[in-house]
């Protein structure tokens, strides 16, 4: 997406948000906020990460510690929480992830998966069906990267308050940014 399209949605999602401020009622009020504090988190690309990470979308998402990245692609939903960044590897990233499979005959729960891995600068964060890349920023958590990948293929992702990876609840999120999205921009 070029970068003024990219923009223009960013605009348009901010004003939509905005508007949702001079009528609040109860139930919206928090997720308001939420809407916020997603459009602060994503940056486009620079040309140099780019070119060193390949073919990826234009967006990227800031890790900020306190908030969990929500992912989810067809019925697979992942959550990531980043921990630290050790001081013996400054160039590493250790996280916290919560993966949860689609229910089988929308009976039967879908596998879940809980854990911590760490990942490298430029190094990929992989499950069963997307996959990202992780750079640090010399100072934070660093940014999340989309490649774009048939397996990212309309991927979903979201930034909710948190700080444990088993209270993001994708049901309970109303805002989404797709990748690759054909249809109207926007949330």
């Amino acid at each position: 997406m070029p970068s003024r399209l990219l923009f223009a949605a960013m605009c348009a999602a901010a004003l939509t948000v905005l508007a949702g401020f001079a009528c609040p009622t109860p139930s919206l009020a928090a997720t308001g906020r939420a809407d916020v504090r997603l459009l602060r988190l994503l940056d486009e690309v620079p040309e140099a990460d780019a070119s060193r990470l390949g073919l990826v979308h234009d967006v990227r998402v800031r890790l900020v510690a306190g908030n969990v990245l929500l992912l989810k692609k067809g019925g697979d939903f992942a959550a990531i929480l980043p921990i630290e960044r050790p001081a013996s590897t400054p160039d590493s990233l250790k996280y916290f992830y919560y993966l949860e499979h689609p229910a089988i005959f929308w009976l039967i729960p879908g596998s879940r998966d809980k854990g911590i891995r760490t990942v490298p600068d430029g190094g990929e964060v992989s499950f069963n069906s997307f996959r990202l890349l992780w750079r640090s920023d010399g100072k934070e958590s660093g940014w999340i990267y989309f490649p774009v990948a048939p397996e990212n293929q309309s991927l979903k992702f979201s930034v909710v308050s948190g700080r444990s990876v088993d209270e993001a609840d994708p049901k309970d999120t109303k805002y989404w940014v797709e990748l690759g999205a054909t249809g109207k921009p926007g949330f």
